[in-house]
């Protein structure tokens, strides 16, 4: 383990002595000014990731002909697609958590079921689980948390200052509201031979409960990226179910006909947002006909799909068909 003592290197010096010299070109609309400007306002070690793809295989040395130029351009990209990625995602958590909420409420009769261990299959997190959504209550200034305080407390003698479940997911998270879906035991939700959380899943476009919590298991990695503003467009990603297995062929029924370049990048998620999003938008193909346009801006910088996992052919696939 060694102490760090590598110095501040101001704008100025990366551009003469470390980006210059590793062949980084610097010309308009991004000459060595607008370059300096463009560095003071974004940290070195968050922009360079976005150069990386223009580096020399085992070297520290750009592709001749690389610009700074291009590098800029690749982080904007990157920042279009998370507000993209963004804007669905958000609506598939509005939607996931009404119909869990409205499935299994109305199936157990119980408005507080999510603080009842039958329900579920993994309980080891829970207490903590229901001890942030109690928290989140007691801090909430929320109009609808302020009268539900004033006026009501649990019926679970354990849990007498949480809420039921429809004033809870509002409070919780993304991220707490995947781990409680995943924790839900699907087998205590079977009605003539048909499982209520099935149907849940259907409502996602998912075939069964197993495989959407695949999907929003692999969106909430997703979104957590696209909010937090990290390095999107690349990053390797947990493998959503239903489209290829673990070394890339295609699956029975998958979704796709043409697999990913590779198995692991967003390509994958973003076929599971167009997937869901088919089914919560008026008009189908949204999501596919954005992600195309933003695709096409950008359509200069071939290494961009690759990077992403996205095959060669990827519109041909019936999944992106607008006619579909």
């Amino acid at each position: 383990m060694n102490v760090y003592t590598k110095p501040f290197v101001s704008p100025h010096d990366l551009i003469h002595n470390h980006l210059t010299p590793k062949g980084i070109i610097f010309s308009a609309p991004y000459g060595v000014a607008e370059a300096e400007e463009y560095l003071s306002r974004i940290n070195w070690y968050r922009f360079k990731s976005y150069l990386h793809p223009f580096l020399v295989t085992g070297t520290k040395k750009y592709i001749p002909g690389t610009t700074f130029s291009q590098g800029v351009e690749l982080y904007y990209f990157d920042c279009e697609l998370r507000e993209l990625c963004n804007k669905y995602i958000l609506r598939i958590e509005v939607k996931a958590k009404t119909i869990l909420d409205q499935i299994i409420t109305s199936f157990t009769n119980d408005p507080f079921w999510y603080l009842c261990d039958d329900y579920f299959k993994d309980t080891e997190n829970l207490p903590r689980l229901r001890q942030k959504i109690a928290g989140d209550l007691s801090y909430s200034r929320m109009e609808f948390a302020k009268y539900y305080k004033a006026n009501y407390i649990s019926p679970k003698e354990s849990w007498r200052t949480s809420p039921p479940f429809w004033l809870a997911m509002e409070l919780m998270s993304f991220d707490t509201f995947v781990k409680f879906a995943n924790a839900v035991d699907s087998n205590k939700f079977m009605y003539s031979g048909k499982n209520k959380l099935g149907d849940a899943a259907k409502q996602m476009s998912a075939k069964n409960y197993r495989e959407m919590i695949s999907w929003l298991l692999a969106i909430k990695e997703l979104r957590n990226r696209a909010s937090h503003n990290a390095r999107t467009w690349n990053s390797n990603y947990r493998l959503p179910s239903g489209f290829v297995d673990n070394k890339n062929a295609l699956v029975t029924d998958s979704y796709l006909t043409i697999p990913p370049v590779k198995k692991n990048k967003i390509y994958l998620i973003l076929a599971t947002i167009k997937l869901i999003t088919d089914n919560l938008i008026k008009q189908r193909n949204q999501f596919s006909t954005e992600l195309q346009e933003l695709l096409k801006k950008y359509h200069n910088h071939s290494y961009i799909l690759s990077g992403m996992g996205f095959p060669a052919n990827w519109t041909s696939d019936p999944l992106w068909n607008p006619k579909n």
